[in-house]
């Protein structure tokens, strides 16, 4: 029997639907979206908690003001998140390593715009597949990963 759906997904080619374990286990789905991340037509992939798991088509409103996306490609990619924060609204946020960054990179996010993140920001499919599966079950990142806060009054984009 399947499990009940509980999070929605906009794959990196734009459709929309639930994440199920119908053709792969779900860590093997999410490695598979993240993996076509190619950086040209291909350039984000978001989940989020569905508003209605009961519902076939219960993912197309969050539940909550909670998601994770990932931008860029496939070798060279940021995963951000945007989770409740201590004052209880919901903050963005970059995932990184904890170790120091050594420098920046620039990620491609759209066909013209790209951002720039912290070397300890940027992530491959592998990497970030682990990420995503942690925040399916638990709508967290889980340590060692540590968040940056983005300030979304600032312009984070830059052209390419």
């Amino acid at each position: 029997m399947r499990a009940p759906f509980t999070h929605g997904e906009e794959t990196p080619s734009g459709q929309r639907g639930w994440i199920t374990d119908s053709f792969r286990p779900i860590p093997a789905h999410l490695r598979l979206m993240l993996g076509h991340l190619d950086g040209e037509r291909k350039l984000t992939y978001i989940i989020w908690p569905g508003s209605d798991p009961s519902s076939t088509v219960g993912f197309r409103e969050p539940a909550r003001d909670t998601f994770m996306q990932a931008a860029g490609t496939a070798d060279a990619m940021t995963v951000e998140v945007k989770l409740p924060g201590p004052d209880g609204e919901s903050h963005l946020y970059t995932v990184g390593r904890p170790k120091p960054a050594d420098g920046t990179t620039l990620i491609p996010i759209s066909q013209t715009r790209a951002v720039r993140v912290f070397s300890n920001e940027v992530f491959t499919a592998d990497e970030a597949a682990v990420i995503f599966y942690t925040y399916y079950l638990t709508d967290a990142v889980a340590q060692p990963y540590v968040l940056r806060e983005l300030d979304l009054s600032q312009e984070l984009s830059e052209e390419r």
